[in-house]
């Protein structure tokens, strides 16, 4: 795959970075006339960021740059979003309301939460609730929320966090944890010891004349950048996690957390990530120049990142040949990934060293009848893809 940038991702990006900003960059009526308008609308709806476009393509265009048939389409996708939105913010807020009141502690991650950051926060599309909580609370959150007719999830797609059905068909999902478990250790120590600072610096903001509690701008950040690092080393992630990050750092209001946030980071081991996404998003999609954080420009980097983010789309649905990076192109590496997966699947019998000849053929097993089922590819093809990634990881520096 080549790093560099269609004609056409780079009207999505020119687009995306006009509507985040408000500022028209200088070659965009030009590369607009020269796009293919129905792939550029096509590869913002697989990502889910048409109806950030919805202003400049709609109304500050007026239309001009699509036919009648387009024009609807980003209507329509954007009417969606922002109703979706509005329920969303109104459940998150008794969500947020019940735990509180029932003495609770909780946070909003991402969702409404990150929706605020935005110019029109009802453009931020958004799918679920989730909410931090402590891990000692889960079970009081769990039979209060059953009282309030939240149904569990038969299915549970992870080992720290509990999903429910609401009676409107949302998922919401407390979260003890800032991110799922990283086979990087130092990750994960760092996590626990900096969940007590969440709770303690919690802030209310408002969204949409709501107000949602909030982790503290410093945290927020790293709980956003632990996200898309959670996704990258899986499948990936699409361009509206970096929309996300675009305006978070945007405004004025935060340059003056920016050294807090990067003592965290680098106490996360996360550090070299964080300026590689600032370093992309500044390049492509019209983050703040002056923002005192990103390593030195390397064009070449930033492409092939931003390629893997086009590839991924939405959290990696699009290449059926992606299911997880590995941090070296080795089989000792592909050994090492096999056996994460194995003890993240089944927490409670890995640590017995005896069972993990049964519990490597279970794993196999469902890996294989996974694939099968959701169509993806085949396992050589994912092995060979996984690979690919590493290389990218290597460059990025996260490969020890």
């Amino acid at each position: 795959m080549s790093a560099k940038l269609s004609k056409e991702q780079s009207l999505l990006c020119l687009l995306l970075c006009q509507a985040l900003t408000g500022k028209c960059p200088r070659d965009l009526p030009e590369l607009s006339r020269q796009s293919d308008m129905e792939k550029v609308i096509q590869t913002a709806q697989r990502h889910k960021v048409l109806s950030l476009l919805y202003d400049v393509l709609c109304v500050e265009w007026q239309g001009e740059a699509l036919d009648a048939a387009h024009r609807k389409q980003v209507e329509s996708v954007s009417r969606t979003t922002a109703k979706q939105g509005y329920r969303l913010l109104f459940l998150t807020r008794y969500l947020a309301g019940t735990l509180e009141a029932a003495g609770i502690p909780v946070l909003v991650l991402k969702g409404s939460g990150a929706a605020a950051l935005y110019p029109v926060p009802e453009m931020r599309k958004s799918g679920d609730v989730d909410v931090l909580i402590p891990e000692d609370r889960l079970e009081a959150a769990r039979e209060l929320l059953a009282g309030k007719q939240f149904l569990v999830k038969q299915s549970q797609h992870a080992n720290h966090h509990l999903a429910f059905g609401s009676k409107d068909g949302i998922d919401l999902e407390l979260h003890t944890m800032l991110a799922e478990p990283f086979r990087d250790g130092r990750i994960n120590q760092a996590m626990n010891r900096l969940l007590p600072d969440y709770f303690e610096k919690k802030e209310y903001k408002e969204c949409m004349g709501v107000s949602l509690p909030v982790p503290g701008e410093p945290h927020q950040a790293l709980q956003l950048l632990l996200h898309m690092l959670q996704h990258f080393l899986r499948a990936g992630f699409g361009l509206k996690l970096l929309c996300d990050w675009v305006v978070f750092w945007n405004r004025d209001a935060v340059q003056g957390v920016v050294p807090e946030f990067l003592e965290l980071a680098e106490n996360c081991s996360v550090r070299k990530f964080a300026e590689t996404v600032t370093m992309v998003c500044k390049e492509f999609l019209g983050l703040r120049q002056d923002l005192p954080m990103g390593g030195s420009r390397d064009r070449k980097l930033a492409e092939a990142f931003l390629q893997d983010v086009f590839a991924a789309e939405e959290f990696g649905k699009a290449d059926k040949d992606r299911m997880v990076i590995v941090q070296k192109n080795s089989p000792w590496a592909y050994i090492k990934e096999f056996h994460y997966q194995m003890r993240m699947n089944h927490p409670k019998t890995s640590p017995y060293i005896l069972l993990w000849p049964a519990l490597w053929v279970i794993t196999l097993v469902v890996f294989l009848r996974n694939n099968r089922k959701l169509n993806r590819g085949r396992a050589r093809d994912i092995l060979r893809n996984a690979g690919a990634r590493s290389r990218l990881l290597q460059q990025i520096g996260l490969d020890k």
